[in-house]
């Protein structure tokens, strides 16, 4: 009798053991340190350890960061807004896919805590996979940016064109729009002494951007917009 519940509960054991592996995240840790006036990107890989398709939702979850920043999540999919904190995606048998949170400390130093759960939708019993991301945002000049919130855009989110205006921005010479992988989509070069303009963002693809304004051909501002 005895051998027989060892052997039960080595069975249990294992089967609930082999049930928590079915989804793995790799590395599961991040710890970022981000310039404030930039953005910084944690990437993983989420895996399937199953031999069979399985559709699996990812939850995003803000612990605790300062209320100008903002993040957005990748997955094999897609790059999403900022507010979307939940979405779902199909991984085939023994495959990954990306997994990425960004974070955008908006130009307000600080620290943020998040995570990334990750859970077969149809297997309420199998332990989630976490991606933990611990992010310190800084000012590695010293000197805090006084026209950080000098940059207005609308309509957000953006569809055809897009209307910058930056008034307290002395010397804005050109603007770029970048993709969440640090691509250049576009430039738009600004004509000495204007305070606003006006870029067709028609071309662009749906998801999030950063666009960066430069005065003097050196980078002064960075904010995020979405595009629908």
């Amino acid at each position: 009798m005895k051998k027989l519940f060892t052997l039960a509960l080595f069975v249990v054991s294992f089967v609930l053991h082999s049930q928590s592996q079915n989804v793995t995240i790799s590395p599961s840790n991040f710890d970022l340190t981000v310039s404030y006036d930039d953005y910084g990107d944690a990437n993983a890989t989420v895996t399937n350890n199953t031999n069979t398709t399985r559709t699996f939702r990812w939850i995003r979850i803000v612990e605790d960061a300062p209320a100008e920043w903002t993040t957005t999540v990748c997955d094999k999919n897609n790059c999403y807004s900022s507010a979307t904190a939940s979405q779902d995606f199909v991984l085939a048998a023994n495959a990954g896919g990306l997994l990425r949170l960004t974070v955008n400390p908006n130009l307000v130093t600080g620290e943020g805590h998040y995570q990334i759960v990750v859970f077969d939708i149809y297997d309420s019993t199998n332990t989630n996979a976490v991606l933990h991301v611990n992010a310190v945002g800084k000012d590695f000049t010293g000197i805090a940016d006084p026209i950080g919130t000098s940059l207005t855009m609308y309509p957000i989110p953006a569809k055809d064109i897009l209307n910058i205006n930056f008034d307290g921005i002395n010397n804005a010479n050109s603007i770029a729009i970048y993709n969440v992988v640090g691509q250049k989509m576009k430039s738009v070069n600004v004509y000495a002494g204007s305070k606003s303009v006006a870029v067709p963002v028609a071309d662009l693809k749906k998801g999030v951007y950063f666009l960066r304004v430069y005065s003097n051909n050196k980078e002064v501002v960075t904010k995020t917009f979405t595009k629908e």
